[in-house]
């Protein structure tokens, strides 16, 4: 059976799979653009990833990379119940086409995705929906030529909350099997850009416990355009700095000075990190968890913090693509499960 997992998150989209030739992944900003085509004169034969999908007919949009690049930064809902309903399965559809097509996979026989753990009791269902059945999508050319059509059909649906993925990473092993001793009660503290996923788990998803809080980094770009601002006399839109950040290169100031962003960012960051923490603490603390994970990109950049309150916190392996692999793993467990039986 081809497991492939797919984690939508409000910056990011990571894809994951396994086949005998090793590990398969691919990201792209979780961000959607609409698409303008015209004569490519210079031949600049960019990587495009331009798609009209059939949940979507006669929506020809640009995605990730491409929109930041066409679309000033590209667009994406601020609306988290918008994003969940609309953007993930867009995102998510787009992203397996791209996926098999850049990494000549087959159609997946089981697809692994999650929610957010505020809309995963409600919205689950509404998301199988939208991903169940026959898709084709069609890739575009910048010049408005088709690429490639990809035709698959998806049945299998396995939906889990954003940050559980990351518990399962650490409580399967490679084969889909559990660690007994990893079955404990654990709290994993999963950052993305938007919102900060707390899941308790023991084995169980225990929903009741588990919560989702703002990230505060909403906060830390405001601080970071009005230092930039001041200090440089410009105006950065978040995703041109975000982009700099991911791509690790140097911001030059209309004075041709180069600045690292990603420093500036740290730097104010460490301002906001005692109220973020705080925010973080009085949610772990009524889990009484036996054990600490962090995962996603910002509980990366929240680590220190964390580990200073809860010292034995732990990294989760592979901390940006960790929700993704314990995705894969349960579809492992799920198929092992069903050959068992």
């Amino acid at each position: 059976m081809n497991v492939l997992a797919v984690d939508t998150g409000y910056s990011a989209t990571k894809i994951y799979s396994e086949t005998k030739s090793g590990r398969k992944t691919l990201i792209f900003p979780s961000v959607i653009g609409q698409a303008e085509f015209g004569e490519d004169f210079l031949g600049t034969m960019e990587d495009n990833f331009i798609a009209e999908l059939s949940l979507y007919p006669g929506k020809i949009r640009n995605f990730g990379e491409t929109a930041i690049r066409l679309n000033r930064g590209g667009e994406v809902s601020a609306d988290r119940d918008m994003f969940t309903k609309h953007y993930n399965p867009a995102l998510t559809i787009a992203g397996v086409a791209r996926f098999m097509t850049e990494k000549q996979a087959a159609a997946p026989d089981v697809l692994v995705v999650g929610l957010p753990v505020n809309f995963y009791s409600s919205q689950k269902q509404t998301l199988i929906d939208k991903l169940q059945g026959s898709h084709e999508v069609k890739l575009y050319n910048i010049d408005g030529s088709v690429a490639k059509t990809v035709k698959f059909k998806l049945e299998e649906i396995l939906v889990l909350p954003q940050g559980y993925g990351s518990y399962l990473s650490y409580a399967l092993d490679r084969d889909g099997k559990k660690i007994a001793e990893r079955i404990v009660s654990t709290a994993v503290i999963d950052g993305g850009e938007k919102t900060i996923d707390i899941v308790a788990a023991d084995g169980r998803y225990i929903h009741t416990v588990s919560k989702s809080i703002p990230s505060s980094l909403d906060a830390v770009y405001h601080d970071l355009q009005r230092e930039i601002d001041a200090e440089y006399d410009d105006y950065l839109e978040r995703s041109t700095i975000e982009q700099y950040i991911r791509t690790k290169s140097p911001y030059l100031t209309p004075n041709n000075e180069s600045v690292d962003l990603e420093e500036m960012r740290k730097k104010v960051l460490e301002k906001h990190m005692p109220e973020i923490i705080n925010r973080i603490q009085m949610t772990v603390r009524a889990m009484r968890p036996q054990k600490v994970l962090v995962a996603g990109g910002s509980g990366d950049m929240l680590f220190d913090g964390i580990k200073n309150v809860f010292p034995s916190a732990e990294k989760v392996e592979s901390m940006i693509f960790s929700n993704a692999v314990g995705y894969f793993r349960y579809g492992l467990l799920r198929q092992n499960s069903n050959e068992d039986a």
